[in-house]
């Protein structure tokens, strides 16, 4: 009876309630944090997102130089690929979205967790320039929206939901898309990692299927988003990010140079046949697949030890976001100015200075408001996050809508 006793004891002293659950958040902790880790140490990712962002500053470059700068004109025609760093954030999106969510699959609080990540990675800092855009539209509206006929929906604007028209702050259109890759995206993480492939190749044949049938049918705004061509450049940037988890050797010297010679003919060849005139089929298919190739390269490269990022290069990764959202205000604040204190000296030479002085006031504003005020809110988001879905080492949780321990 004694010997019976002992051994009952030493298995409530074994096996405490609620040890496998304690064990299991361990282990996702774990888990996510590797994941953390693995996407600081991926700075060629953060070096293509600068490249991306400054391309769509050279992009509008051109718009500015022909509304301010009148018949003088000295950017290069080249400057309409830049356009395209766009649809190199839609694919690292998707690259970054199934690099960072491994191993938090099936697990119903990440669902939340993944969804708070994101929704508070774009709208506080987009909300910061939709109050700077809505505060000069009030001021001088024809300061604002012009190819929208300086008409703007405040309401769609704020929350970035579908609409015929483009957002207040421009370039937040592509926000919009982004929003419903996330939503979708939350949805895929509920099932099994296993099933990733299969999903995503599933949610490809719908986009594509729906290209083909819809052909010429007019849809309402929030069915374009659905069923848009940029969808698939986000499944291959998730399918990129798949196959370089499953790259284990190492890039030769010679590898990496043709791969960069494959990506500049690519480029070449999209200039010369102007692929990305239209967001169509085309466009969505060529550049995906080519930045899906670069990424897949530059982590290939970067883990190698074959490809570096300079400090400066990190820097304008870091602040992309900032100055995706702020440049189209500073280079048209910038142009406005110089067409009207400065018009006796538009000369070719001193509008390449000028050009330059955008460049740089751009990169130099993007850094700034970066640290000052991405940065901290970032990581007020972060905070939350931990205090709202993190899981404590004794198991229990804290409801985000109650806050009370569970």
């Amino acid at each position: 009876m004694a010997q019976g006793c002992v051994r009952d004891r030493k298995r409530r002293l074994k096996y405490q309630p609620g040890e496998h659950t304690q064990l299991f958040h361990l282990n996702q902790m774990s888990v996510r944090q590797d994941h953390s880790d693995t996407m600081k140490k991926l700075q060629s990712i953060q070096m293509l997102r600068g490249f991306g962002a400054l391309g769509v500053v050279l992009f509008h470059c051109l718009a500015i130089e022909g509304k301010y700068f009148g018949d003088v004109r000295i950017l290069p025609k080249l400057f309409v690929l830049g356009q395209t760093g766009v649809d190199l954030f839609f694919v690292i999106s998707g690259f970054v979205m199934v690099i960072a969510t491994g191993g938090r699959h099936g697990v119903p609080l990440e669902t939340r967790r993944f969804l708070w990540g994101r929704l508070t990675r774009i709208y506080p800092v987009y909300w910061f320039y939709f109050a700077l855009t809505t505060g000069a539209f009030l001021i001088r509206s024809e300061w604002v929206n012009a190819s929208q006929g300086h008409q703007a929906d405040f309401l769609t604007s704020f929350f970035l939901l579908p609409t015929h028209h483009l957002p207040l702050v421009i370039v937040a259109w592509s926000l919009i898309h982004e929003l419903w890759f996330y939503l979708v995206f939350a949805g895929l993480i509920i099932f099994s990692e296993r099933m990733l492939p299969v999903l995503l190749f599933m949610w490809a044949v719908v986009v594509l299927l729906a290209d083909l049938i819809l052909t010429g049918v007019s849809l309402p705004p929030f069915m374009q988003i659905v069923l848009h061509p940029y969808t698939l450049e986000f499944i291959i940037g998730g399918f990129s990010a798949l196959a370089v988890r499953k790259i284990s050797r190492v890039l030769t010297r010679s590898e990496f140079i043709a791969a960069l010679l494959l990506l500049v003919c690519g480029l070449a060849v999209a200039a010369r046949f102007s692929t990305f005139s239209e967001p169509n089929m085309l466009r969505a298919v060529y550049f995906g697949i080519l930045y899906g190739f670069t990424l897949i390269v530059a982590v290939v490269a970067e883990r190698s030890g074959r490809l570096r990022v300079p400090s400066l290069f990190l820097a304008i990764g870091n602040s992309s976001y900032t100055i995706y959202l702020s440049h189209l205000l500073v280079i048209s604040a910038i142009g406005r100015i110089w067409s009207l204190w400065f018009t006796a000296w538009i000369h070719p030479l001193t509008n390449a200075v000028i050009f330059l002085v955008m460049l740089v006031a751009v990169t130099v504003y993007g850094w700034f408001a970066y640290r000052l005020i991405e940065l901290p809110l970032l990581r007020l988001s972060r905070r939350l996050r931990t205090l709202w879905f993190e899981t404590p080492a004794e198991g229990k949780r804290i409801s985000p809508l109650s806050g009370q321990v569970k």
